[in-house]
């Protein structure tokens, strides 16, 4: 469930008024009232809560995950609860749903939190629902804190609500004393100052032409990163294909970038990384494919006749199937000591990523060498497609999109430095990355559906098989004619980006 709230705090001794007269007006509220006791956890350094993420029991709904999804004037996270009686022992979903915070750090109770809430339900003059104000008179008990009590005021919006409902009950909160607070949680009050620390991924600083390799390295880790533990619980939920493919980007992005500046780090320590990441990249490329492949299958399958759509409809099925098998292959690496340990090893890189001795620290100015960064990749690239025949194959092309693929990541991470010419190229390359992405979509739909076929019995089944198979071989050349007009936009936003003088692309 998404929760979206905007979190307030009273002054000692101020109350807030009766329902009926805070929301005069408005609507009608129902109120009730209850007590509840929570234990949090967390790791010994308060990873979760660094990182705006928490694990607790409560007396009246069991254990309850809560995930960062959005910071501003109103926090989004995602509420996820989860069975289990047993107040001491988080169930197993849970603690996989917090790993990528945790890592290879066990959780333990860190703090008690006691709450008198008042439940105001609200309804506007419609009878909608607008969502709860939740009044709390909290205390508090940590370690390493002592005893704290505070008075919050919640405000949960409903997925349904009017915009301006929830803008008027946030003005009569105000009025009422309610001071905006919307960057501390009841378990970062409780824990204090320790809880308020930099999460272990912490936004990096924007490059400038001042920057140097040490930064451009920072950035690109700590991006990577970032991306990759926000969307490990939605892939080990499972419910969200998109979560499946940001965490297959930010492993493809990190293994590029860490080549890409291969020249400035210390081998030693970012190839084994590179071949970390290739892993449980590979496991979540499986996963990937089956999810682009059921949709790409299922939207030819609208083509069809209605008779033979059913019978289309059951390699989807098939293919969903794979993709539920390889999903368990997914998780069951992602709950591994071995995936933990890559996270931790990221996380450490993001903070300080280790160059060559010989650079001195990462002293050498980025301005001077960010066009050398580029020119290999670049490279690569230039030569894999001079050697294409005329009539290249299927997997040539898909080296292309590789290559492709490298260089637009290098050029985005030096364009601050390079400035819009760069930002312009890597555009360009996207594009064609797409369209060759495009094409592969269309090779593994066509090899898996004639594989189905081969392998059914049903004379119907086989021949609707073949007329997709049809269609995609359509698709792919429809594709092949385009990629090259794309190629040379490319080549000529990249001389202009990287500047003929610096670089000649012969």
């Amino acid at each position: 469930m998404r929760e979206r709230e905007s979190k307030f705090i009273m002054d000692p001794g101020r109350q807030l008024p009766r329902p009926a007269e805070l929301l005069r007006g408005m609507g009608r509220a129902s109120v009730d009232e209850v007590d509840q006791v929570a234990v949090y956890f967390d790791t010994a350094d308060l990873r979760l809560t660094r990182g705006g993420a928490s694990l607790r029991y409560r007396s009246d709904d069991g254990w309850t995950v809560k995930l960062p999804e959005a910071t501003g004037s109103m926090i989004v996270r995602e509420e996820l609860s989860f069975a289990g009686a047993d107040a001491h022992e988080p169930p197993e979903e849970a603690l996989g749903l917090v790993r990528a915070f945790a890592r290879l750090e066990p959780v333990r109770p860190v703090a008690k939190v006691r709450t008198h809430r008042r439940r105001i339900q609200v309804r506007d003059r419609h009878d909608r629902p607008v969502g709860e104000i939740d009044d709390d008179v909290v205390e508090g008990s940590a370690d390493r804190s002592g005893a704290v009590r505070f008075h919050e005021v919640e405000f949960e919006v409903a997925e349904e609500a009017d915009p301006k409902s929830v803008a008027r009950v946030v003005k009569r909160l105000r009025a009422a004393g309610a001071q905006p607070d919307r960057n501390r949680t009841k378990i970062s009050r409780v824990l204090g100052e320790s809880a308020e620390a930099p999460p272990d991924v912490a936004p990096a600083e924007a490059l400038d032409r001042h920057a140097r390799v040490d930064d451009l390295a920072r950035l690109c880790l700590t991006n990577g990163v970032a991306r990759l533990v926000a969307h490990d619980p939605v892939v080990r939920c499972g419910k969200d294909p998109e979560g499946v493919h940001q965490a297959r980007v930010a492993t493809r992005r990190l293994r590029s970038d860490l080549r890409t500046l291969r020249p400035v780090l210390d081998r030693a320590w970012s190839e084994p990384l590179r071949d970390e990441l290739r892993w449980i990249g590979g496991l979540l490329g499986r996963v990937r494919d089956g999810d682009v492949l059921a949709e790409l299958v299922a939207e030819h399958a609208n083509r069809l006749r209605p008779g033979q759509h059913a019978r289309a409809i059951t390699l989807v099925r098939e293919i969903e199937d794979q993709r539920a098998h390889d999903q368990e292959i997914l998780l069951e690496a992602m709950n591994s000591p071995r995936y933990a340990a890559l996270l931790d090893r990221l996380v450490e890189g993001a903070r300080a990523p280790r160059l060559r001795t010989d650079l001195h620290g990462g002293s050498a100015r980025l301005d001077r060498a960010a066009a050398r960064l580029v020119r290999k990749p670049w490279k690569r690239l230039r030569d894999q497609i001079r050697r294409l025949p005329a009539t290249p194959a299927d997997s040539d092309l898909h080296e292309v999109r590789k290559r492709a693929k490298q260089v637009r990541y290098a050029l985005e991470a030096v364009a601050p430095v390079l400035g819009k010419p760069a930002q312009r190229a890597a555009k360009r390359l996207a594009a064609l990355q797409d369209t060759l992405g495009d094409h592969q979509d269309a090779v593994v739909a066509a090899e898996s559906i004639e594989g189905t076929a081969l392998r059914s019995d049903d004379v119907v089944t086989a021949f609707v098989a073949g007329e997709m198979t049809q269609t995609f071989a359509s698709d792919r050349q429809q594709l092949r004619e385009d990629w090259p007009d794309q190629w040379e936009r490319s080549r000529r936003e990249y001389r202009h980006a990287i500047g003929a003088g610096v670089h000649r692309d012969r």
